[in-house]
């Protein structure tokens, strides 16, 4: 995609290599001092009075994270009213689109969060940006696990009143008199079973102390129409990841690509950024039905277009597949349960008011490890669950779909 391309190559790998190495990950402490330096020498703002409070929300996580926050993030206002508070979203230097077209905040601030945690400069940089403002309350929604950038960003920033979240089912990997000295107030939710959705709106809940009446449900996104000419019908393959552990096998893709075609006689619509080009280009090698490619070739807007008009949507742990939920396209995700209940399993209170997604994952002993899997070694190309998910049994579960839904008639 033109626009939105927030995760590098380079960053891709780094993650990565974080994911698969536990010391490596607990090593990202370090930053927290590397930062207390750096701070030294950048000048905090002056509190200035005004008419209406200022609030930053801090929400540095992907595009599809952010889709789901959105969600919940629509409902700030009925917390925080727009004629007592002006509120600034600091996000992702490419997900700001997505919130573009609607009224919560007042401010949106992108900044490329991913070269920041690689580049000096760059984290210099964002901190100077984040320094402009005083604010009355800085608010962090993702959760405090390890020493992340949404930690790190919060410290970062000058407010009277700092508040994040710990979620009670989750063990803690930033050291507590650190997240002490950053913020004054943390929120404790018991996140078993809680999907992310659910999770924004009890912390949401908390934050008003119960009083606030917060129903939540999908949230369509608001876009333009693409100029991008489409098949009249046609199904979506997204055979990339954020992360090679979260891609399922490719020439499983293909085969499966195979039996969807023979079906429906739809072609393939492809779609990404860069960062995908490398494992969509091996599908395409070996791709033996129509399709038609798209990648590099879209902005932001035409990308939730695209699944939006899908008669079906194929895909590994993504985007992606969060988009097709909200817009409720037919989508099939193929999955690990490395975080099945917070990131795959939409649970909330309306869900049997929406169309739900088809998930085809490989339940072992291990499920809900939290992207700390006890059986992933070295020559793993992705996570075992994962690995494990036949094509015959996923083909199942999408022919199911197809027929049921009607998909392709």
């Amino acid at each position: 995609m033109k626009q939105g391309n927030y995760l590098s190559n380079n960053f891709r790998k780094i993650y990565g290599v974080f994911q698969k190495n536990l010391f490596l990950r607990d090593f990202k402490n370090i930053l927290y001092y590397v930062d207390l330096i750096i701070l030294l020498f950048i000048v905090k703002p002056k509190k200035i009075k005004s008419q209406k409070k200022k609030i930053l929300v801090i929400y540095n996580m992907a595009f599809g994270d952010g889709v789901i926050w959105r969600c919940t993030s629509v409902h700030l206002n009925k917390l925080y009213p727009k004629e007592n508070y002006e509120i600034t979203l600091l996000c992702q230097k490419g997900i700001n689109k997505l919130y573009e077209n609607d009224d919560t905040y007042d401010h949106i601030i992108p900044l490329d969060f991913t070269k920041g945690t690689i580049s000096l400069p760059e984290r210099i940089k964002n901190f100077k940006k984040i320094r402009e403002v005083y604010y009355d309350l800085v608010i962090d929604p993702i959760g405090i696990v390890e020493c992340t950038t949404n930690v790190l960003m919060t410290r970062a920033a000058v407010g009277t009143e700092k508040i994040g979240l710990i979620d009670k089912d989750v063990i803690i990997h930033c050291p507590r008199h650190m997240t002490k000295k950053i913020y004054n107030k943390i929120i404790e939710v018991n996140g078993k079973g809680v999907s992310l959705i659910d999770y924004y709106a009890i912390f949401l809940k908390k934050l008003s102390n119960d009083k606030l009446d917060l129903n939540v449900g999908y949230e369509k996104i608001k876009t333009y129409p693409t100029k991008i000419k489409l098949p009249e019908k046609y199904f979506v393959v997204f055979p990339s990841a954020s992360m090679k552990l979260k891609r399922w096998d490719i020439s499983k893709y293909v085969e499966l690509s195979g039996k969807i075609h023979d079906k429906t006689k739809m072609p393939i619509v492809l779609v990404g950024t860069v960062a995908d080009k490398e494992a969509i280009d091996q599908f395409k090698k070996n791709l033996k039905v129509p399709f038609v490619d798209l990648v590099q070739k879209t902005n932001l807007n035409d990308y939730i277009n695209i699944i939006k008009k899908a008669e079906l949507v194929i895909t590994n742990d993504t985007s992606a597949y969060h988009i097709a939920v909200i817009e409720e396209t037919p989508v099939a995700i193929i999955t690990g349960g490395y975080t099945y209940d917070r990131y795959v399993e939409y649970k909330f209170e309306r869900m049997n008011e929406f169309k739900k997604p088809c998930i085809i994952v490989n339940e072992m002993s291990c499920f809900n490890c939290g992207n700390r899997c006890p059986n992933l070694k070295k020559e793993n190309r992705n996570w075992p669950c994962l690995e494990n998910i036949t094509v015959d049994f996923a083909w199942k579960k999408i022919e199911k779909m197809i027929n049921d839904g009607k998909i392709g008639e």
